[in-house]
């Protein structure tokens, strides 16, 4: 249980952080009601997949395409521009676990909550457990979306990517 607390903890920090450095208050408007939304292209100089700890670049230009769905997101990631998606599914925004529908059959939950307009947060849990906590937030001139992702066990080692608005 306190390994959870801590890892809500970090969760909260870094979103704050997120939201404040992203965030409106900057002075800028935002272009759109949904700014998050939209098909977004990697930029491999900026991305860093640290999640074994070995600051390795993405050897492709990843494409993610978030999109309102329902009374949540559709969200679609490919390792490519040229392969089909690895994943797309969707999900409600209500913070609750539905199953992970990447893994069905296996005991895996994701959760989704929309902080603000510009931030987004997933927790996914593999057997009850947190397994994985994501922060999904775009710049507050809307051109430059952000993820952050980590295994709670080693909340040290994140990957960072980062996309420009290729729409």
């Amino acid at each position: 249980m306190r390994k959870l607390s801590a890892a809500g903890l970090v969760v909260v920090t870094l979103a704050l952080t997120l939201l404040f450095a992203h965030s409106r208050a900057s002075g800028q408007a935002a272009k759109s009601a949904d700014p998050i939304f939209g098909r977004w292209m990697m930029d491999q100089t900026k991305s860093v997949n640290n999640r074994r700890g070995d600051h390795a670049t993405y050897p492709t230009p990843h494409i993610r395409i978030l999109a309102p769905e329902g009374d949540g997101l559709r969200n679609t990631l490919a390792n490519s521009p040229t392969l089909p998606p690895s994943y797309s599914y969707s999900g409600p925004l209500d913070g609750k676990d539905h199953p992970d529908p990447r893994t069905p059959g296996k005991d895996q939950t994701l959760a989704h909550w929309r902080i603000a307009p510009d931030l987004i947060v997933r927790l996914q849990k593999t057997n009850g457990k947190a397994s994985e906590w994501v922060i999904y937030t775009v710049s507050s001139d809307g051109k430059v979306f952000t993820s952050l992702s980590w295994v709670p066990s080693n909340p040290e080692l994140q990957d960072i990517e980062v996309f420009t608005r290729a729409n």
